[in-house]
């Protein structure tokens, strides 16, 4: 299991960026409107049920996952 950094981008619609730990971070996580939310084990236990099945290739392809939670 990996383990992740979660951020949280400020507004209306809650969005997600998980950035695996010890992974370079993406420079648009650098903005005003990205927090640090901590540290996550278990990622896909957050997920949507259709995001659950892309995570872990989008990580592999891009260093990191951009999800919304209802």
């Amino acid at each position: 299991m990996m383990t992740f950094n979660l951020f949280r981008k400020s507004g209306a619609l809650p969005v997600h960026c998980a950035v695996p730990d010890g992974g370079a971070m993406p420079a648009f996580l650098r903005g005003s409107d990205w927090s640090f939310e901590g540290k996550v084990d278990d990622l896909a236990s957050r997920l949507l049920e259709i995001d659950k099945a892309l995570y872990e290739r989008v990580v592999q392809e891009t260093g990191y996952f951009i999800f919304s939670v209802p």
